[in-house]
């Protein structure tokens, strides 16, 4: 029997438009109708789906970072002979780096942002980062024997040190970025963070505002243990570095202190000093020997600019809210390269960050958090995290690299601090 034309066209169209909307009706119910939340960055965004795994990926663009400001000729000589120099400068546009800056291009490193949902999934103390592995994503259970517990929802944010400040806001914030709306959908999801000798109270304060509570929802999670969930969301394989992803972070920190999107450069009227000292320290060296002197300077340029001064010293701020707002309302921050200057992720665009960078004479290269085999070495290191993320969030960032003693600790030269003072705009 043949069919006639027309009849034939309009079955084809009637097959075309139910095969649609099946696919539509297929990924709204797929495991408790996840909502699929599409970028609107005009992003290349990549659903990959079938009965037991779904995820969300997109392509972030590339993007450059211009090099620190100087004040002096021994700061520019330093940071042009450090090992970040020596490892990025090849990245620089038309070999001018000065000009154009570092490009990041990377796609894997920090472009490619994936965020997966595994039915029945299967967590063996995979390293939460970029390089997480196809099959460890896609890791499932197929009996109740397998894992050593299961829950429901949960979801993986293990980064290496999370439970510490420093390490939470520049490890689980750019996966955050992009993942917190899980956490409001799912409010039963327990949330898997990587266990410590203990949690910082600013890190315990963050979870709790994003309504996941020490007492009932955050998971510890113990190396060896083999975690299932019959969701089980992982955000990990997304860039620690780049722009997008550190803007929606700190615009997420700024909402859970009730702060607007930004303020003018001119409205914002504090100068900080972020202290490190024995006390507040926990990890030794690093001290400023004549920091009252420095004071002095840092007070002086406050008050001729008409700038609230203001010494802050973690220790004493009690309440996560108070110290966002602090940082959300500075117009100047500086302090010796620590934990505490990671405050300046709460800090608006075009925010002035002064960092005293430290460095050994024996190993003049780097900074003296920096650890190499050998004086010569070059490879990436975390020295250099406060300058990467002032340019990840648009700040203005000045370098005033420091020799230290023997016991780690520096003299600052107040000359070259009054110069850098007399250089801002």
């Amino acid at each position: 029997m043949r069919l006639h034309p027309i009849l034939l066209i309009k079955t084809l169209i009637l097959l075309i438009l139910f095969i649609a909307i099946f696919d539509k009706i297929y990924l709204q119910t797929w495991h408790s109708k996840i909502k699929i939340i599409l970028i609107e960055r005009k992003l290349s965004t990549v659903l990959t789906s079938n009965d037991e795994f779904n995820q969300i990926s997109y392509t972030l663009e590339p993007f450059t970072a211009k090099l620190p400001h100087f004040s002096d000729d021994e700061a520019r000589n330093w940071f042009l002979n450090s090992t970040y120099y020596k490892l990025y400068s090849k990245q620089c546009p038309n070999n001018a780096c000065e000009t154009n800056g570092f490009l990041f291009n990377g796609l894997q490193e920090h472009r490619q942002v994936h965020i997966a949902f595994i039915k029945n999934g299967l967590y063996l103390n995979d390293k939460c980062g970029y390089r997480y592995s196809e099959d460890a994503m896609r890791r499932t259970f197929k009996s109740s024997n397998q894992p050593s517990v299961i829950y429901d929802k949960a979801i993986i944010y293990t980064v290496a040190h999370g439970w510490r400040f420093q390490h939470f806001l520049d490890g689980i914030g750019p996966k955050l970025s992009h993942s917190k709306i899980y956490l409001d959908k799912y409010p039963d999801a327990k949330v898997v963070i990587e266990r410590g000798p203990w949690i910082d109270r600013s890190v315990e304060q963050i979870w709790a505002l994003m309504g996941v509570n020490e007492s009932n929802r955050l998971i510890h999670y113990k190396h060896g243990t083999k975690l299932g969930a019959h969701l089980l969301i992982n955000p990990c394989r997304t860039p620690a570095t780049h722009p997008i992803l550190w803007h929606d972070a700190r615009r997420l920190y700024w909402s859970l202190a009730n702060l607007p999107r930004s303020d003018p450069l001119l409205s914002r009227n504090k100068l900080i000093y972020v202290r490190r000292t024995r006390i507040n320290a926990k990890i030794s060296g690093r001290h400023i020997l004549n920091e009252k002197l420095l004071i002095n300077i840092v007070r002086e340029y406050a008050l001729k600019h008409s700038l609230e001064f203001i010494q802050y010293d973690h220790l004493k701020e009690n309440r996560i809210e108070k110290e966002i707002e602090l940082f959300y309302q500075a117009r100047i921050i500086i302090g010796v390269h620590g934990g505490a200057l990671s405050n300046i992720n709460y800090a608006q665009s075009q925010t002035t960050i002064i960092e005293i960078m430290p460095y050994r004479a024996e190993q003049n290269t780097a900074p003296v958090v920096c650890i190499f085999s050998k004086p010569d070495e070059v490879k990436p290191c975390v020295g250099y995290i406060y300058y990467v993320q002032a340019q990840l969030l648009n700040h203005t960032y000045w370098i005033l690299p420091t020799e230290v003693d023997d016991e780690k600790n520096l003299h600052v030269n107040l000359t070259r601090v009054k110069r850098l003072f007399d250089s801002l705009v």
